[in-house]
């Protein structure tokens, strides 16, 4: 099993020769850093992996939601250090909300669009961080254009302030394009779902195509 294992990662590895050789021919320099980004994200998707096969050995509820808490801690972090923000003051409140947000949705999909009888790591691991990734790259982009949005319409900010504007009543114009930044790519995916979705529902049962369609929306 573990040799099949590795020939199979192996054999997957190998696909990177197609990228690497369009780079070697067209863009050289170009070469290095996405060596260590492959690299990286190797060793991480390695941990991790570890990690998820211990919970899936164990297989059980307290455990695959202590996974969760630390993958979503991670996941913060890394929202974090793309938006360039400061760890000590927006780490626990990102981190905080991927993990409730993900865990109540994950939670509800599992127990009532299913429903399942038992919440086993087999459905809990890859329900969870399908959504964790999805939210995680939509944090990024809300988080990122709030931050920029806010430095560069500081004046309007003060502005609405100095004329008797709550701190809520002043921040509301700069969520609100965060949102529709975060809606936008949701909602060209939605409108594509059937597209790419049909085939897996084709391979599966109808109980559990619409909550695929879900999921396979929100990516």
């Amino acid at each position: 099993m573990t040799t099949t294992l590795i020939l199979h990662t192996i054999l997957a590895l190998l696909l990177l020769i197609l990228p690497f050789g369009a780079l070697y021919l067209l863009d050289r320099p170009t070469m290095k850093p996405l060596a260590v980004a492959l690299t990286k994200g190797f060793v991480q998707l390695l941990i991790f992996s570890l990690i998820a096969w211990g919970v899936y050995k164990v297989d059980n509820i307290w455990l695959s939601i202590g996974w969760l808490l630390v993958i979503a801690v991670w996941a913060g972090f890394l929202v974090i250090n793309k938006c360039k923000l400061t760890i000590q003051s927006y780490l626990f409140p990102t981190s905080a909300g991927l993990f409730v947000g993900v865990l109540l949705i994950g939670l509800w999909l599992l127990v009532a669009v299913l429903p399942i009888d038992h919440i086993s790591a087999r459905w809990f691991i890859p329900v969870m961080a399908v959504l964790l990734g999805h939210s995680s790259a939509m944090q990024v982009r809300g988080l990122g254009n709030f931050v920029t949005m806010s430095q560069r319409n500081r004046g309007q900010y003060d502005f609405m302030l100095g004329n008797g504007a709550s701190q809520w009543q002043a921040l509301v114009p700069f969520m609100r394009t965060s949102l529709l930044a975060i809606l936008s790519p949701t909602i060209a995916n939605l409108s594509a779902l059937e597209f790419y979705s049909w085939p897996t529902e084709t391979c599966i049962n109808s109980k559990n195509s619409f909550l695929i369609m879900i999921i396979d929306g929100c990516t």
